[in-house]
């Protein structure tokens, strides 16, 4: 008899403990809603100034008349809802078009990962597979237009592969020297993929290659997973021992071929924009 209450005993501090971790972890971080950082959208008029092109339409227009005009049935609510990512769309492209350096589209309707200067596509690949984190999907659509209004700016980035590479080769000192050098030096082995760049409004983007790596690339890969995952394990442990989770942090995380995460990656400037439709 004592066994059993022993035993139940435990199994209902055991449970206990279960419902504890997840309301704390899990439920509370959902049904607080930790809000999306909302970008802050530029005055448009100004940007129509910088640009210098007085034919320029705001977008916004077209918006408001359609708020006016559109029922609150779900399909008139689908078009104004499109007609805002159009607006975000023009708004993110015309603000990086006083810019004279190249940024990335992510484009998650059409899995399009697009290298673009001046809204000129120089680069474009396919997206083979992206995942998209719940802190992202379980919040309604006007708040996600909000946090994609502007485009974002990247704050830190961290790689497997340098941003930069290039093949040392020393010059001879003579004519006799030279002559005994009959192979050049091997050009510099192409690494195997994985970049995590962290952008403002607290949005991290991983990309990662299709293709398997070797043992090499395996070590480095992991070693920059295994951070991310203790870091987020300590954020979870801050959340149980003092009942406050930092906000949300949404990530999204693309798998294209090696080859176009390389260019990707070696063809953006330093601190890049990044311009996101869904």
């Amino acid at each position: 008899m004592k066994n059993k209450i022993a035993f139940w005993i435990i199994t209902l501090l055991l449970t206990a403990c279960l419902i504890f971790v997840a309301i704390t972890t899990i439920i509370r971080p959902v049904f607080t809603k930790n809000p999306l950082p909302k970008a802050t959208v530029r005055n448009y008029s100004e940007e129509k100034k910088k640009v210098g092109k007085d034919e320029i339409i705001n977008p916004g227009e077209d918006t408001a008349t359609a708020t006016e005009t559109i029922s609150n049935s779900k399909d008139s609510q689908n078009k104004l809802l499109e007609l805002k990512r159009k607006e975000n769309l023009l708004r993110s492209r015309l603000i990086l078009a006083t810019e004279d350096s190249t940024y990335l589209v992510l484009d998650l309707i059409n899995n399009l990962a697009i290298l673009e200067l001046k809204g000129i596509p120089l680069h474009e690949c396919h997206i083979i597979h992206a995942t998209i984190s719940n802190s992202i999907k379980l919040y309604n659509k006007d708040a996600l237009l909000g946090w994609m209004a502007e485009p974002f700016v990247l704050r830190n980035v961290e790689a497997t592969i340098p941003k930069i590479s290039y093949v040392e080769k020393i010059a001879p000192k003579d004519t006799l020297e030279a002559n005994k050098m009959v192979t050049e030096p091997k050009e510099a082995k192409l690494g195997d993929v994985l970049v995590v760049m962290e952008f403002e409004r607290n949005l991290r983007l991983i990309i990662s290659q299709n293709e398997q790596p070797d043992a090499d690339g395996l070590k480095l890969i992991s070693d920059i997973r295994r951070k991310y995952n203790k870091n987020e394990i300590s954020r979870s442990i801050q959340a149980l021992t003092k009942f406050n989770r930092e906000p949300v942090k949404p990530h999204i995380e693309i798998v294209i071929p090696k080859s176009d995460a390389t260019i990707l990656y070696k063809s953006l400037p330093l601190s890049p924009r990044l311009i996101l439709k869904m």
